[in-house]
């Protein structure tokens, strides 16, 4: 439960950071950025493991780079100046239900009753932490908001990969080269925009700042801790995490002076009883 928090933590205060990036920097630099500089953190521990790569393994190691961290990365960068933070919350939490069918559609997941109710709580608190704010729209017909949805399919994807093709690989050794190789890529496509030159223009160190944030601790360490939490649990407990992200957002708007109100509080006590109710299954 202590590593789910951090993880909520980790990636609900992201969004924040991509919206202030999304001022100076286009959707391809902020996801390639922040997957660049996450691989420069990971890469000495992928040369210290090298001899623990799995050969075998390295079509799975590399797409989930590309589906868990670079695409996903760029969706959410583009999106960030596009839709609103309400509706990328709501679409986020969409995660463990493309979880459930990509386990249960391609690898022959059987789907239990309490996943059900668990995903359904779940979702339904973050609706109604969302749609506790002012402002909420879940507009549909945005092209944007189907993007993000695209992007946490790629993350159901992922979620199974690492659980069924990746299980049996060591958590850094996972991290360290599925991130690390997206480097390579990531490198290439700044290469091709202004990003080298605007983040060292002067007055720019802040904006160096958030993508050390978000590459370091948010993609970098994250994924340490996402792929160890699914070694310990099930990828439908660990993929609970999208229903807190509204949660750190809302804390962090009573932090900065915003309001909660009675939506909110409901909101919250429901996404963590259905994550009670995950562990309390898992545990068993």
């Amino acid at each position: 439960m202590i590593i789910l928090f951090i993880l909520a933590v980790a990636w609900g205060l992201s969004f924040l950071f991509i919206k202030k990036l999304t001022t100076a920097f286009s959707g391809i630099e902020i996801g390639a950025g922040r997957i660049f500089v996450a691989a420069l953190f990971l890469t000495p521990w992928a040369i210290r493991n090298r001899a623990d790569f799995p050969r075998n393994k390295s079509l799975p190691i590399i797409i989930s780079g590309l589906l868990g961290y670079l695409l996903p990365a760029m969706v959410f960068g583009t999106a960030g100046s596009r839709i609103s933070s309400s509706l990328s919350g709501t679409l986020n939490a969409v995660t463990p239900i493309f979880v459930l069918l990509v386990g249960w559609i391609f690898f022959r997941k059987h789907i239990y009753r309490y996943q059900f109710i668990g995903i359904f709580l779940g979702f339904i608190g973050s609706l109604l932490l969302i749609s506790g704010g002012e402002g909420f729209s879940l507009d549909l017909s945005n092209p944007y908001a189907l993007l993000v949805l695209v992007a946490t399919f790629m993350y159901g994807v992922n979620t199974n990969i690492l659980s069924y093709h990746l299980a049996e690989v060591r958590p850094i050794v996972i991290s360290s080269f599925s991130v690390g190789l997206m480097g390579i890529p990531a490198l290439i496509l700044l290469a091709f925009t202004d990003f080298f030159y605007k983040i060292f223009l002067p007055g720019n160190g802040i904006y160096i700042l958030y993508f050390l944030i978000l590459g370091v601790i948010n993609s970098g360490l994250a994924a340490i801790l996402y792929n160890y939490l699914l070694k310990i649990t099930t990828p439908i407990f660990a993929s609970s995490v999208t229903y807190l992200i509204p949660v750190v957002a809302i804390v962090a708007g009573v932090l900065d002076g915003e309001k909660v109100g009675a939506m909110h509080l409901a909101g919250m006590a429901i996404i963590l009883f259905s994550i009670f109710i995950l562990n309390k299954k898992v545990s068993k």
